[in-house]
């Protein structure tokens, strides 16, 4: 059924209140847990209170309109808390995603999604920081999951992959899943129709745009209201271009009406436009409502599709309306959808805002900018098509967005340029499409920008900012418009040239301002919170500083910013190829980077070297660079600074590629980052390669809430025991959450035993040292001590480590492969420790802490605690001597009777299943001194 726009509903939730930093890190360690988010049998998702779930109204169903252009999924059937809710289809290029949209009181609703057709094999849920395996179901049949949408992820949306993860970027589809707050009643207008049906209601203040145009169009037809651009004078005209010169009174060709269905048209040539085109009737209804200013403030859009130019906002002061703003307000079911656009080089995104100020967007209907559609109708070069994006706030100030939802954007979902005091509340830019240009949120520039939950979809980077101008190449004097003219040739085309030139001019007009001036200010004060973003591309998690101009870029906020499935990159700043932008202060904290497709390190970084900046008078006259400070035009020059402050807090990468190169930067801080599902407490988790860094402090909270400095060396990346025992001796224990240590006699540390009924153990211990830049003066491995087996054995015994590095490529079993993760007593590192060849701890006593014989987790065990150390330093010199990327130790006791030690193990330390009085800090791991 047809929900009228009028239904009541619940205001929207208050926030849920954010935990503390300790214990967001606490809970971090905690479900550092996670593994990755592949399939889990049975297992029961936690009773709730009751739901209320809004489904929404059929898009673009109403004003005549009786069909919804959009396709009911053929692969997903969605249940939210109960009731079932309509998954979509996006397929204008590929069918990459499905989209289940509805709205709901619950932040944490149970997700229940069959797959008819499908065998569920593996399950994803994004962000994987926050859905682990254990949050997911599947039913035995392996045709339905279920979870719970994420009290701690922050955010309205979840993505789910079902037999794929995020480096499957095509053809699944996946499955967005939208879980909007119920709509708050005091957003909505009063949708009282006028008396006289002319839509215009004086006394309520409200537009009613369906009315409206019924009447517009019927008294202003199409057919004879668009006319064909006329002949004009170039702007280009007396000048030389290249060596061509151009006639003085040089004009465009005079334009003519094309079919609709024509493909690459140009100006002066236009498309004919559709009898139900909504363009003109917009304009009008705008200019009705400044025309109205102390009656009318409001332009609705009841339910129905609206085909137009796009919704084009220029020159609307909205302070001087009733009620100091403009409201434009579009019901559930509306659809305002773009058309083939008029010529190639028409400007017509989805939204426009443009010069104007005091604007509220609201309501819950979709914004289409039909990109694919026309991407495909014309050519797109930069020289023959002028940038658009989605939704695009130009030159303006106080803005505020609510719940607005754009989809199939033509070029960058949402943008800002040169806009001040910028509010985006809930906003989506759905266009999962291999198509160029399609960023999530490109704030180029503005001041005082703030988004507080995004949801995007792309092709190119999650975020980016200070890619200032991106027309340049449109503008008359780009290389690629003149050249594509052959100007400074025998055989110029001259009249092709003017009419370019026309096309950028007839865009500068209706602008009031030219591709060069797109973005005229310093950027600065810029938040961005609670956002989930994913690309079919190659784009960047955060990109900052691209063709700045020499603009300045100041003070970016990023909280609660997740990443998924970028492909260039992570955290990037640029300071090329246009002059350096100054980049002042980048914190970003509470937020998860999907590292899977990053062909480097999550962070490149650089900043200003001191070197001098220059910017000639030509650079600001023709090209639109920032302006001399003193106001004269005249070539000036500015240092190229360092960037002032660099900070990570609580950011949590699924993978460590290589390592990040921080370059020219004042301070960087990064605290409490986790590397897959690991917290960070070794330089190897996160290796850095800094250059020109003035105070750099990487720390994190141990289990006791306090700060510590993270250490140099490296945490082991596998660990297992192996047991002589004839029950053990096949047996491989890499998951143990412990490593065990008994001398059989048979050998220095027991390795020489075969046969017998001896009972021997050895573990064996990997530590990455591929991170090191230089052979390190001390090396030192740190074991923590559980406790031992027997209790008929005093306290205080005392015993020491010996250990030995080793191969895995010269095993026991005669092969020559027995890697940690599969290897047993039989198939082990083959090796004899002599005197000489082992390293030692220094003599402990075992003390009173007794752990029961055998394998298996003894996760309840109590833990002594004490570390033991074992001086390495030759070892790992040794090895990075070698080239070696690994180093393998044996680890064995020295031996006392029925000493049989036990040691936490990385799994101990850290995970779901971790020892129940272990922590972090007590992973295996080998600290270095440079």
């Amino acid at each position: 059924m047809i929900r009228p726009d009028g239904d009541d509903a619940d205001p929207t939730p208050a926030r849920t209140r954010r935990r503390s930093r300790v214990q967001r890190v606490i809970a971090a360690a905690a479900s550092a847990t996670i593994a990755a988010a592949s399939l889990m049998l049975a297992g029961a998702v936690p009773a709730q209170a009751a739901t209320t779930v809004h489904t929404y109204a059929p898009t673009g169903v109403g004003g005549g309109t009786t069909t919804s252009p959009d396709q009911a999924s053929t692969k997903y059937q969605v249940q939210v808390a109960g009731t079932p809710v309509q998954a979509v289809r996006y397929t204008a290029n590929r069918n990459n995603f499905d989209i289940a949209r509805f709205a709901s009181d619950s932040r944490t609703p149970t997700i229940t999604v069959t797959v008819p057709s499908t065998t569920i094999d593996t399950v994803h849920v994004y962000p994987e920081r926050y859905y682990p395996s254990s949050s997911i179901s599947v039913s035995a049949d392996k045709h339905t999951l279920t979870f719970q949408m994420s009290a701690a992820a922050g955010l309205n949306q979840a993505i789910v992959m079902v037999n794929g993860d995020s480096t499957s970027v095509t053809g699944q589809p996946y499955l967005a899943v939208i879980n909007d707050p119920l709509e708050d009643p005091a957003q909505r207008p009063n949708t009282t129709s006028a008396p006289d049906g002319s839509g215009v209601n004086l006394q309520t203040g409200v537009l009613n745009f369906q009315e409206f145009t019924a009447k517009y169009l019927a008294a202003h037809p199409n057919s004879t209201a668009q006319q064909a651009p006329a002949a004009t004078t170039s702007s280009m005209a007396g000048k030389t271009v290249n060596g061509t010169a151009i006639p003085a009174g040089q004009k465009s060709s005079a334009g003519t009406l094309v079919s609709a269905s024509s493909t690459n048209v140009r100006y002066p040539n236009v498309r004919v436009m559709a009898a139900d085109d909504v363009t003109y009737a917009l304009k009008a209804a705008i200019d009705t409502i400044k025309a109205n200013p102390t009656a009318l403030n409001t332009l609705y859009f009841p339910n129905g599709t609206y085909v137009s130019s796009g919704l084009l906002v220029n020159g609307v002061d909205g302070s001087k309306l009733k009620g100091g703003k403009l409201k434009i307000y579009t019901g559930e079911g509306a659809l305002l959808k773009n058309r083939i656009q008029g010529y190639m080089e028409a400007f017509e995104p989805a939204v426009g805002i443009i010069n104007s100020s005091n604007i509220e967007i609201d309501g819950r209907g979709i914004y289409d900018g039909n990109g694919v559609a026309n991407y495909r109708m014309d050519s797109h070069d930069a020289y023959r098509s002028v940038h658009q994006g989605g939704v695009m706030v130009m030159h303006s100030s106080d803005i505020t967005f609510n719940e607005t939802y754009l989809r199939d954007s033509k070029q960058w979902n949402w943008e800002t340029h040169t806009a001040k005091r910028v509010t985006f509340n809930n906003i989506k830019g759905l266009t999962p499409y291999a198509q160029p240009w399609i960023d999530g949120t490109d704030f180029a520039s503005g001041q005082d920008i703030t988004a507080n939950g995004v949801f995007t979809l792309g092709n190119d980077d999650a975020f980016a900012s200070g890619h200032y101008n991106p027309s340049d190449g449109f503008t008359p004097t780009a290389a690629g418009v003149w050249g594509n003219f052959a100007l400074g040739t025998a055989t110029p085309d001259i009249q092709g040239y003017a009419n370019a030139a026309g096309a950028h001019d007839a865009v500068a007009d209706e602008l009031g301002f030219d591709s060069y001036h797109w973005d005229n200010a310093d950027s600065k004060n810029i938040s961005v919170r609670d956002t989930l973003s994913w690309s079919s591309g190659a784009g960047n998690s955060i990109r900052i500083g691209w063709s700045s101009w020499g603009y300045k870029l100041n003070n970016y906020t990023f909280d609660n910013f997740n990443s998924i499935s970028q492909g260039a990159g992570g955290i990037f700043t640029q300071n090329s190829p246009k002059p350096y932008p100054r980049i002042s202060s980048i914190v970003i904290k509470n937020s998860s980077f999907d590292t899977s497709r990053y062909p480097s390190g999550p962070i490149r970084l650089n900043g200003g070297n001191g070197s001098t900046q220059t910017i000639t008078a030509d650079d600001q006259a023709t090209y639109g660079f920032a302006p001399n400070p003193d106001g004269s035009g005249t070539t000036y020059t500015y240092t190229k600074t360092p960037i002032s402050t660099f900070q990570l807090d609580n950011v949590w990468f699924s993978q460590q590629e290589t390592s990040s190169p921080l370059n020219g930067t004042t301070n960087v801080t990064l605290n409490n980052l986790s590397v897959a599902n690991q917290p960070v407490e070794y330089t190897s988790q996160f290796p850095l390669a800094p250059s020109g860094i003035g105070t750099l402090t990487t720390t994190y909270t141990d289990a006791n809430g306090q700060t510590r400095n993270v250490k140099p060396g490296a945490l082991t990346n596998g660990d297992s025991w192996v047991g002589a025992w004839t029950g053990d001796q096949t047996k491989n224990n890499s998951s143990d959450l412990t490593l065990v240590t008994r001398n059989t006699g048979v050998g220095l540390m027991g390795e020489q035993y075969t046969t017998g009924s001896g009972d021997g153990k050895l573990s064996y211990i990997q530590v990455p040292i591929s991170s090191l830049t230089k052979s390190p003066t001390q090396a030192t491995l740190h074991l923590t001590y559980v406790g031992h087996r027997y209790s008929t054995v005093p306290s205080t015994d005392t015993d020491q480590l010996l250990v030995q590095p080793v191969t895995d490529t010269t095993c026991t079993g005669g092969g020559t492969s027995c890697p940690v993760s599969t290897m047993t007593w039989q198939n082990r590192p083959s090796f004899t420790a002599t005197t000489s060849s082992v390293a030692k701890s220094a003599t402990f006593n075992l003390g009173s802490t007794v752990v029961a014989e055998g394998g298996g987790t003894h996760q309840g065990n109590a833990v002594d605690g004490r570390d033991i150390t074992i001086d390495i330093t030759s070892f790992v010199q040794n090895a990075y001597t070698a080239g070696q990327s690994t180093l393998l130790l044996a680890v064995g006791n020295a031996g006392g009777t029925n000493h049989e030690l036990r040691f936490v193990s990385s799994e101990g330390a850290m995970g779901s299943g971790k020892l129940t009085n272990g922590t972090a800090e007590m992973a295996p791991g080998v600290t270095v001194t440079p």
